[in-house]
């Protein structure tokens, strides 16, 4: 799959099932020095795959508290330690926090270095691995410091799926059911019908649904890489659900919170716009088929909640911005933008409804 970036003229490439010995070997002949940088728990489950003499691992602790500049800093001492220049190439192997993490390291590291990921989540293989987008933490909020940063190339392995537990599988169906709420309405129709236990399904099928959702991330995000407006559909359900990330000090799963907020904000739908109750019931049936409205807060968590997704990065002037469904399978523009401001009064009381209901 190509994937092209209008605005500054790049071209980089989506591989399935690409030989990581192959691609190690080509790659030990073209760069200068090489760094995969990965986390022990992956290490330890991979790490015969990525062994290579030419290549340097460097790892990290597992876990959202890596995305830091602490860690961040650390990574580029050993890089200059290692003398890498430009002629270097930097790989992102394992998840989410790894993929955030590496890229923004990449695109800041001597003014940028190249760059190539290879996602072992679910997760990472569906959504954060493409689209360029990088960053780390910071104590006021998720992903607030970043770059918009191309790969040279990403390589997509869904045997790496088989050695995932079922718990990181149900973070990766979060997105996955996103892109059928917001874009394809077929696709949330066979999540509907399809064995709960996602790998349990046939491979054809579970490698249809991935390269469904990967083709829906990169068309948006070809048409508005810098998230002007288009691309902003992509987080729906993220608003909340960083806030409950925040809440929780990112000890809650990102899936389970994504879940909870894509409930909520279907909720915000449903009673301000024009969603409709049964695409809202729907909705429900299929995030608690996936286990996935786990994340539970208490009444006296609202304000906190609230405060922390004023902070969302999406947010203009002093509302807080959401991209709501009109239907199951699209996210309608409203006075000609895929975004919406709400108030704190009715997003608290939704917040404060949702709770009464569950």
């Amino acid at each position: 799959m190509i994937v092209r970036n209008k605005h500054r003229n790049e071209i980089y490439s989506i591989n399935f099932n690409k030989s990581l010995k192959d691609f190690f070997r080509a790659s030990t002949k073209k760069y200068h020095n090489i760094a995969l940088i990965t986390d022990s728990n992956v290490h330890k489950i991979f790490h015969k795959e990525i062994m290579n003499k030419d290549i340097n691992i460097l790892k990290i602790s597992p876990g959202e508290k890596s995305k830091s500049n602490r860690v961040k800093e650390k990574l580029e001492n050993k890089l200059l330690e290692l003398k890498f220049n430009r002629d270097s190439l930097i790989i992102a192997f394992g998840g989410g926090v790894i993929g955030d993490l590496t890229g923004y390291l990449a695109s800041t590291y001597l003014r940028g270095v190249d760059l190539v990921h290879i996602p072992t989540s679910l997760v990472a293989i569906v959504d954060s691995s493409i689209g360029g987008k990088t960053g780390i933490n910071n104590n006021k909020g998720k992903n607030l410091i970043g770059t918009f940063y191309n790969p040279k190339e990403i390589i997509v392995n869904s045997d790496f799926l088989k050695t995932l537990p079922n718990k990181e599988i149900r973070q990766g169906m979060a997105e996955i059911i996103k892109y059928g709420i917001i874009k394809d309405y077929n696709l949330f129709k066979k999540l509907e019908k399809i064995n709960d236990n996602f790998l349990d399904n046939n491979e054809f099928e579970i490698n249809k649904i991935l390269k469904k959702c990967i083709k829906i991330k990169v068309e948006v995000i070809q048409k508005d890489f810098k998230e002007s407006d288009l691309r902003s559909i992509l987080n729906f359900g993220h608003t909340i659900g960083h806030g409950l990330e925040k809440l929780y000090s990112y000890k809650k799963s990102h899936g389970d919170c994504i879940g909870t907020g894509m409930a909520i904000e279907s909720l915000i739908a449903k009673k301000y716009l024009e969603f409709s109750s049964g695409d809202y019931k729907r909705i429900l049936k299929i995030l608690d088929k996936y286990h996935l409205r786990k994340t539970i807060y208490k009444k006296s968590d609202i304000p906190k909640i609230l405060e922390f997704i004023k902070l969302d990065k999406k947010n203009k002037k002093s509302k807080i911005t959401f991209s709501l469904p009109d239907k199951i399978g699209n996210i309608k523009k409203r006075n000609k933008k895929f975004t919406v401001e709400i108030t704190d009064k009715k997003i608290e009381q939704t917040l404060k409804e949702y709770l009464n209901e569950i």
